[in-house]
This record gives structure tokens, sequence and C-alpha cells, in this order.
């Protein structure tokens, strides 16, 4: 079970990039549910950049509630150079798992070859929070689940699968076992 897993208790998470609450919905159940699955949400984000109407933050807060909650720029606080990792520190709450579906237009084939931008990217790029939040945690988080596009596997074009490359090369060098499959959304 999820709780035999981590040191035999309830497994806390941080949700980045939480969207409406996909990965909080696969963890926790349904919010009305008694069930207990062993996972906790204890922090969130989910911020829509030059959005005024932060529609998936309010659609996330009115099934889940406001606490642990943010809908700050995960730029404000895990991106800005300086004092990152005090910051880091004091935002996020310790936690056992990060998960987060860190934002995927850089990458999809819903953008032609020659428009790609991959981890350089505007939205490529916010896999750099999630790098640096595991860097700066302490204790880091034991399991780290991302999920983005199959397309995040072989980009940029002109150097098939550097862009994942970078994000397999951080997790390993920091002591990760990393494993990656593709399923079909059909």
């Amino acid at each position: 079970t999820p709780s035999d897993s981590m040191d035999g208790g309830t497994i806390e998470v941080a949700e980045l990039f939480a969207g409406v609450g996909g990965f909080r919905l696969g963890l926790e159940g349904h919010p009305d549910s008694d069930e207990d699955t062993g996972f906790n949400v204890i922090w969130s984000n989910q911020r829509e950049p030059g959005e005024k109407a932060q529609w998936a933050s309010r659609i996330y807060v009115k099934h889940f509630g406001e606490e642990g909650h943010t809908n700050e720029d995960i730029h404000d606080i895990a991106y800005n150079e300086g004092a990152i990792e005090e910051t880091i520190r004091e935002r996020v709450p310790k936690h056992d798992l990060l998960v987060g579906g860190f934002p995927c237009q850089d990458y999809s084939v819903a953008r032609t070859i020659s428009g790609e931008m991959g981890i350089k990217g505007e939205k490529g790029k916010l896999w750099i929070p999630i790098q640096n939040i595991i860097y700066h945690m302490r204790p880091r988080p034991k399991v780290v689940l991302l999920e983005n596009v199959p397309r995040l596997l072989n980009s940029p074009a002109n150097a098939r699968g550097r862009n994942f490359a970078v994000i397999l090369n951080f997790l390993l060098k920091e002591g990760y076992h990393v494993e990656w499959r593709v399923i079909n959304a059909a």
C-alpha cells in the first residue's frame, strides 16, 4: 500500500502545475470520499501567467479548498535568482512526493517542429522550478512523479532527445532512480 512505502505513514504531496486537480484526484480520490488512500496533498500551486482570470485555480479551490493552495507565479517561488534556496524552503512545505504536469506547449505535436522551443521555450523552461524545488528542499522529496507529452522524449527535432536527457541527467545526478512510460490517452 502507499502508506507502507513511505516510513509507514501518510505520504505528503506537493502538487505543481496543479490545473484543476487531476493529480490530487488520482492520489486522494474524490473530495467527498471518506476513503484513506494514504496520500495527503499538503501544498499545491496553479497559476497561468498573463491571465487575469485564474479559472483552473478557482476550480481547484472550489473542489479542494484554499488551505495549502497558492496561485502565485511559480517563478516567484522557485525560479528567481538570489535567495532561491531560502525562498523555496520557506514557501514549499516538506513533502514526500512531488508531482507536476509541467506545461507542454513547447514540446507538443500541436506546435510545428520548426516552432518548437523545447526546454528553452517560455513554457518548456518551467522544468526549472521543479528542478530548483528538488535541489533545494531539505529533506528532498523521496519520489518525483512528472507528466508531459510524448514529444518531450525526442525534442528538439534538431537534437532528438536532448530536452529529456537534461531532465534525466539532473534526476540521476541527484540520486533518483528514473523510469518513464508513454501512455496512450485514447
